[in-house]
């Protein structure tokens, strides 16, 4: 919704989004894990909106899980709850947390918003 109001029409706010959703899929934490993103990106990893959902949704599904996953390249095959651990780095203790980050985004983001629905004009007469 941000990029509708920051944009003069549907067209450039698709292309604009599209650019936002590309760098928030990528840094996410899914595709590349936090530990493994290098040092000078981490930064972006903590400001992505996306990278605290999916912080959610696996931990909130998988905490309990412990059955043991096959991992291609492990010789053991580790429990559920180990693997997202070790390779996400994900942990149950931080979703009190997690929640208010994610709170905080959609006040923010809806704030921004309607600031920019506000200040923005991008009527022709």
């Amino acid at each position: 919704m941000l990029t509708v109001s920051i944009t003069p029409n549907e067209q450039m706010a698709a292309i604009s989004a599209s650019g936002f959703y590309l760098l928030f899929n990528m840094f996410s934490g899914f595709y590349i894990p936090r530990p493994k993103i290098p040092g000078w990106w981490v930064w972006y990893h903590w400001i992505c909106p996306m990278a605290w959902t999916v912080y959610v949704c696996i931990v909130s599904q998988y905490h309990d899980a412990d059955n043991p996953i096959f991992v291609p390249g492990m010789e053991m095959n580790p429990p559920m709850t180990w693997f997202i651990k070790d390779y996400y780095g994900f942990e149950l203790d931080f979703m009190g947390p997690v929640a208010a980050v994610l709170i905080g985004f959609c006040v923010f983001f809806a704030f921004l918003y309607a600031i920019c629905l506000r200040t923005l004009n991008f009527q022709m007469r």
